[in-house]
């Protein structure tokens, strides 16, 4: 009774036998932070004149259990930074060449979609390693700045909850939801 007890609390602790496939399959934490920290930090590093920014997040999203009930060791990890800067709309072309520039051919032309009086603008990229890189830019008709965001995403990570990850490349997260962008700049802010 006793093994049988031990064995389905292995099974369900992610120790059967789709879990250690998803074990072999898959990257561990702490490369996926190094890839997303490098990729995120490459981005900021590539943009002149430099921006101010928004403590960052990490994001795990778990991949579903597998058909036999037991949990997936596999997720995909997203961090991300706000920029705090404010950054006119006229400024938002360099701004995308900028991160074209640091990425090379591997940027796909940015997408552009309207919702109401917003536009979102997606520039997505391959970043270091085989993360994937996006800058979101979110614009107004009623403001005169845009909120940015930087993220980098991996797949194929195994699982550890959000907060085995640390701080962010710009530190702790600010609680609750990020203000507006309040730091003005010669360049960027005008």
């Amino acid at each position: 009774m006793v093994v049988l007890a031990t064995a389905a609390g292995l099974f369900h602790q992610g120790y059967g036998p789709m879990a250690l496939m998803d074990r072999n399959s898959t990257r561990s934490a702490r490369e996926a932070k190094g890839q997303l920290d490098d990729t995120l930090q490459a981005a900021m590093g590539a943009i002149s004149p430099s921006l101010s920014y928004f403590g960052g997040v990490y994001v795990v999203e778990r991949a579903p259990e597998h058909a036999d009930g037991e949990p997936s060791l596999r997720s995909s990890v997203t961090a991300s930074v706000s920029v705090r800067t404010k950054v006119t709309p006229a400024k938002v072309p360099v701004l995308l060449d900028r991160v074209k520039q640091l990425w090379g051919g591997g940027c796909r032309p940015e997408g552009t979609t309207e919702d109401g009086a917003k536009r979102y603008t997606d520039l997505n990229c391959s970043g270091r390693g085989d993360a994937l890189f996006t800058l979101s830019v979110v614009s107004s008709t009623d403001d005169s700045t845009v909120r940015v965001l930087m993220s980098a995403e991996a797949f194929e990570v195994r699982y550890q909850p959000a907060g085995h990850y640390g701080v962010s490349p710009v530190g702790p997260r600010l609680t609750g939801h990020e203000p507006a962008p309040d730091v003005d700049d010669p360049y960027w802010s005008h």
